[in-house]
């Protein structure tokens, strides 16, 4: 435990000596504190699950992740700014951590002011940013923090009282898509190091609820009457939702496997490759791919891995090269799909899903192999990686800012986009989310 903990340290030190006050500065990062999110400050009972965060129990150096990237120096410079990156942005979101278990939910650097809009879902994202980042650094505290946020998120579902195996959201899915929140808070939950027993079973709970949106032709209801058609009602969210709920249920098939998650995700595959041929957008590739490729990882059937490739394939064709004259300095980014036409709305922290997309693409042509899309993949993650650290506050870029305030509210956490500075959770959660996964596919060493 001693060689991870100098390594953390020489990773800190080389970004200055700032960083030191985040954890140590006594002073309140706001000058108006913003007001208290409704949520109770401590999680009522909820039948079945744990009422207290997890303390995972001491892991030896050899079993984190983190260990295995010692010396820092002997890995690519995309490699190092990336585990730097996790370490920083999950200190970032220690530091926004609150007591009653939500996050701070944004802040605008400019004004020194609170962002307003605080929302589950995106509170949900923070905290599997959290726990995957816990697991990478076997940092304890955080992995009590990321539990706490999941045991106060779920103090925002209820078991179904006719069926007590099925916990869903109590909110409307006008407020907070329920599809989207349930799956979230599983992953995050299957994420988090030194889950109990109860805790998965409340996992559970979520995919009996996620079981109940699946249609017979293998398409996701992620809107709240049984009657009404997503795609209309939401359309936008046939690009995000459906992804996030077969992602949940095919990783609950590792923890409690059960014929029915591989059948879902069997017809989903089929539903949505041809969905996403009829109009693709670049969330729908990022968020069907890491279930279409667990789903792979699992069962070996080639329909999956073919329509994991042939997304990927399609995102490759929306990334940004340097030599773009118009836009060089998003290179590495991903262009915006609007009404169906690539668009030049601003790149941001979203391309953490898109280099988590093609991580996990990159990891399957190691199974099936192809070493010709490998190739593809690599160079479009490391080019991704460095868009968005690019984007994370750090000292060089934050030294207009009073010492204090930049310690404790800016250095490590991720802005929206290279044209917005404001902060938010979730986007820390989804940038970390990406880097993770590129930390761990193999394109890191």
């Amino acid at each position: 435990m001693r060689r991870l903990i100098l390594l953390a340290v020489l990773l800190f030190g080389a970004i200055g000596v700032t960083v030191v006050a985040m954890a140590q500065s006594p002073v309140s990062p706001f000058e108006n504190p913003p007001a208290e999110p409704a949520t109770p400050a401590v999680p009522r009972t909820l039948p079945g699950m744990a009422t207290t965060p997890i303390t995972p129990g001491p892991a030896s150096v050899a079993e984190v992740p983190l260990s295995q990237f010692e010396p820092l120096s002997a890995y690519p410079h995309q490699t190092q700014s990336a585990v730097r990156g996790v370490l920083m942005g999950a200190n970032w979101m220690t530091r926004m951590n609150q007591p009653q278990g939500r996050f701070v939910y944004g802040y605008n650097p400019a004004l020194r002011q609170a962002l307003a809009g605080d929302h589950d879902l995106k509170q949900a994202r923070g905290a599997l940013g959290l726990a995957q980042a816990a697991r990478f650094t076997g940092d304890e505290k955080q992995a009590v923090m990321a539990s706490q946020t999941v045991l106060t998120l779920l103090a925002a579902t209820k078991l179904d009282p006719a069926d007590p195996s099925c916990r869903e959201p109590v909110h409307n899915s006008m407020l907070c898509n329920r599809v989207g929140f349930a799956a979230v808070v599983a992953l995050a939950i299957y994420e988090l190091p030194g889950a109990d027993v109860k805790l998965l079973a409340e996992a559970e709970r979520l995919c009996e609820f996620l079981r109940r949106q699946c249609k017979p032709d293998g398409s996701i209801r992620y809107t709240d009457n049984p009657t009404e058609d997503s795609t209309k009602v939401d359309p936008d969210g046939a690009n995000e939702y459906p992804g996030m709920a077969l992602h949940a249920i095919i990783v609950g098939n590792r923890v409690k496997p059960a014929a029915w998650k591989t059948e879902t995700v069997k017809k989903s595959v089929e539903y949505y490759r041809t969905a996403f041929r009829a109009k693709p957008h670049p969330l729908f590739a990022a968020t069907l791919t890491p279930a279409f490729a667990e789903f792979y990882l699992q069962t070996k059937i080639a329909d999956s891995a073919a329509a994991v490739y042939e997304m990927n394939d399609w995102l490759c064709g929306l990334q940004i090269p340097s030599s773009d004259p118009r836009t060089p300095q998003w290179a590495g980014a991903f262009r915006a799909v609007v009404d169906g036409r690539q668009s030049d709305v601003p790149p941001g922290v979203e391309t953490g899903l898109y280099v988590q997309s093609l991580a996990y693409a990159c990891v399957l042509t190691r199974h099936t192999p192809d070493l010709d899309r490998n190739r593809k993949y690599k160079s479009a993650i490391t080019d991704g990686v460095q868009f968005l650290t690019g984007l994370q506050y750090l000292e060089p870029n934050t030294r207009h800012f009073e010492t204090t305030f930049r310690a404790n509210m800016l250095i490590g956490g991720f802005h929206l986009s290279p044209t917005d500075g404001n902060l938010r959770i979730d986007a820390t959660g989804i940038a970390l989310t990406g880097l993770l996964k590129f930390l761990s596919s193999g394109v890191e060493k």
